[in-house]
């Protein structure tokens, strides 16, 4: 077809409609371009969130551990309180008992019903009264007695005694039984009539720390020690006649830590008239 004839009832399209078409053709989105775009999480934002969880995760473990370690310290703390409170109660009972039945003598500062120092606690007190079947001479090492009922039960080895005349007194020990004779150590130290005698069979206790193990252990008269409280490193006591007043200090281990504790106590049966 020659150039510049064209046929008839063909319309030609102003050049405005191609660049209208174009640019409808440019707005349409891309299939291809659309899938590459997908939403989602790149490599680095993983790797921030698994660190920042790791972070958060480790920091919970070590508070948990930390109260665990509080808690368990308050605990100990709270135990070891409570042990000494019962220890101490328990030594204040006996303190009391210091000296019950014990008749009050001139001259008798050479027995004491409570006995301290820094290494044990010894408290007398009356548990049987009697008296000699026979008298008795300085030196002798035994006597006859009157055996009540039920005391014979209670004679063994090692039971402590006092004898008395209303003016002297001692304090002595059976070393063996063989009836109504009792054979004690140390010997007499003065001569007693059967008629003006007193013979008191005593209840010997005795508070001490067995350093070894850290247990406080009291015993009653020939019987093993039996622990009082655990955990004691230190023991001390102190008896003043004159004030009458019994001082008893101990420090027990809990963990690292150290508790002291005190027991201050005026024996009612120790009192001076």
């Amino acid at each position: 077809m020659p150039r510049g004839h064209r046929l008839s009832g063909q319309r030609r399209l102003p050049a405005s409609s191609f660049v209208g078409l174009r640019d409808h053709e440019a707005a349409k989105p891309s299939r291809r371009s659309g899938q590459s775009q997908s939403p989602g999480f790149t490599l680095l934002e993983c790797l921030i969130s698994l660190s920042l969880s790791l972070l958060i995760l480790v920091s919970a473990l070590e508070i948990s551990t930390q109260a665990r370690q509080v808690f368990f310290r308050l605990k100990e703390t709270q135990e070891s309180s409570l042990a000494a409170a019962v220890a101490l109660e328990k030594i204040r009972e006996d303190l009391e008992t210091a000296g019950a039945g014990l008749p009050t003598l001139p001259g008798s500062e050479n027995f004491l019903p409570l006995q301290a120092s820094a290494e044990c606690l010894i408290i007398f007190s009356a548990e049987v009264r009697t008296q000699l079947q026979a008298d008795a001479v300085a030196g002798q090492d035994f006597v006859l007695i009157e055996l009540l009922p039920g005391l014979a039960s209670k004679l063994r080895k090692g039971r402590a005694l006092y004898l008395t005349d209303g003016i002297s007194g001692q304090l002595t020990y059976v070393l063996a039984v063989s009836g109504n004779r009792l054979s004690v150590s140390p010997a007499l130290a003065f001569s007693l009539a059967a008629d003006r005698s007193l013979l008191l069979l005593l209840e010997k206790i005795e508070i001490y720390p067995d350093r070894q193990q850290k247990i406080l252990r009291r015993k009653v008269n020939d019987t093993s020690g039996q622990p009082l409280m655990e955990g004691v490193i230190s023991f001390r006591a102190a008896y003043g006649p004159a004030e009458n007043l019994a001082v008893v200090r101990l420090t027990a281990a809990s963990g690292v830590k150290r508790h002291d504790y005190e027991l201050l106590l005026y024996p009612k049966n120790l009192r001076k008239n």
